[in-house]
């Protein structure tokens, strides 16, 4: 029976990896007879240079380039630096930044050369999210946003649609399709940037405007939507430990703010002091009970009613954490959680049921996705919940560059993992039904077929 079909339209080499006790390498559920090593990379295959493609950003808490905002907090994702100015640090990623908090920082060094640091362009992507059943959109560090049409031609990757650009040229950290052909993105401090396509297969899309809010709040992490209310309401996750609620008019195709809700936890389970945002998810999308799920590095679960901002609960999702939340999932009542694993008795996935009368949060499972168990550390960077043949499961990103597979009812069962072949800082991972497609996207795209209808 077949468990988890990669597309026959992949782009990026896969090769069976490994078993590592009794977890099954994803790569042993592919159909019987279809190819397991498929030759030829991303950038051999499209041709990538120094382009819109070539540059761009990572999955979730892979890197920060960003200082600290008004309110003292720091960015864990990575942005497009801007020009160093002279005495500065070059920005240290979240991964190194972790590190050296627990090895200890290296000794500062002199300059080799009498040179000031200038921008960066990162060869990653940032985020990934389905805008239908047929197309995704890559966000990547250098302000490109690139749509692909997913393919199911053997051997053939995603054909690209459409690449527009930031206003801002900075990072496009957040994607969120909206009603009437139109996506929500970030664009820098103070604003959202609007997108929309006339005939909505996206060729055509183009910017109409770009939504301001106050520079304190910070950059868009991720969004939401809540058909809760009249007219639709996005929420928006920022980089200060806010949400924002915003009005959606699919009619005129424009977003009204409606309010700004402070989720910081005073006190961070990080050492860093940061309150970002990486987490969000739906919890109930519509009606009286209507909320979303926010999780943020500082380590707190945020339940907040949508459209009222009315927070419902708070809770830290690891006490003794020492980093905080990459990403939130939820299906029905029950809740995947994922952060940085520290040391060996850590855990980086964590599942969790939610009272709906209460809002509270019960703790059922917790697994650590590695295979290196040597690792000091072992980020979980995106884990979402999606669908197979066998039913629901969930699918996960980790910093060894490896997509992990498993289900969890009254516990974590993990299937398998299977080496993505990139560079090991983990991948941004979206699911989409009707049918079963999986979009994971690092510096390579791969897509797969889950076999689920």
């Amino acid at each position: 029976m077949t468990v988890f079909t990669r597309a026959e339209r992949l782009v990026c080499t896969v090769d069976v990896y490994g078993t590592l006790g009794d977890q099954m390498p994803i790569s042993h559920l592919l159909t019987p007879g279809e190819p397991k090593s498929v030759s030829g990379s991303r950038r051999a295959f499209m041709g990538l240079g120094a382009g819109a493609l070539a540059a761009g950003m990572v999955g979730r808490s892979a890197f920060s380039a960003r200082p600290a905002t008004a309110s003292g907090t720091l960015s864990g994702r990575l942005r497009t630096p801007t020009t160093a100015s002279a005495g500065q640090s070059p920005p240290v990623p979240p991964v190194l930044r972790s590190r050296r908090a627990l090895q200890g920082a290296p000794p500062a060094q002199p300059p080799a050369l009498p040179l000031s640091q200038g921008a960066t362009t990162y060869d990653m992507a940032q985020e990934v999210a389905w805008l239908d059943s047929q197309h995704f959109a890559v966000g990547r560090w250098d302000g490109s946003m690139s749509i692909f049409a997913f393919e199911t031609a053997q051997y053939v990757g995603p054909l690209m649609t459409t690449v527009v650009n930031s206003p801002a040229d900075e990072g496009v950290q957040m994607i969120m399709p909206l009603p009437a052909a139109a996506i929500a993105t970030s664009n820098d401090d103070a604003s959202l940037s609007l997108w929309a396509s006339r005939t909505g297969d996206w060729a055509d899309l183009r910017l109409i405007g770009t939504p301001g809010y106050d520079a304190s709040l910070g950059v868009a992490t991720n969004g939401a939507l809540f058909f809760a209310g009249r007219p639709p309401t996005l929420v928006v996750g920022h980089d200060s430990g806010y949400i924002t609620l915003w009005s959606y008019d699919p009619r005129a195709r424009t977003l009204e703010l409606i309010k700004a809700v402070n989720l910081q936890n005073p006190t961070p389970v990080n050492p860093f002091n940061s309150h970002v945002i990486y987490g969000m998810t739906p919890l109930v999308v519509s009606g009286p009970t209507a909320s979303v799920v926010a999780g943020s590095d500082d380590g707190y679960v945020s339940i907040v009613g949508v459209p009222s901002g009315n927070i419902l609960s708070q809770t830290v999702f690891n006490p003794l954490a020492q980093r905080g939340i990459n990403s939130v999932s939820a299906l029905g009542n029950k809740l995947l959680v994922t952060n940085c694993s520290v040391g060996a008795d850590d855990y980086n996935l964590w599942y969790f049921s939610i009272n709906m009368s209460t809002w509270g949060i019960e703790l059922i499972d917790k697994a650590n996705l590695i295979i290196d168990t040597q690792l000091i550390q072992a980020f979980n960077f995106d884990t979402v919940w999606g669908r197979y043949t066998g039913g629901p499961c969930w699918f996960g990103s980790t910093e060894e560059g490896v997509l992990w597979m498993g289900t969890a009812d009254t516990a974590i069962h993990v299937i398998g993992y299977d080496e993505l072949n990139d560079r090991a800082v983990g991948a941004a991972v979206a699911f989409t039904g009707g049918p079963g497609r999986l979009a994971v996207v690092m510096d390579d795209l791969n897509q797969f077929v889950t076999g689920s209808s």
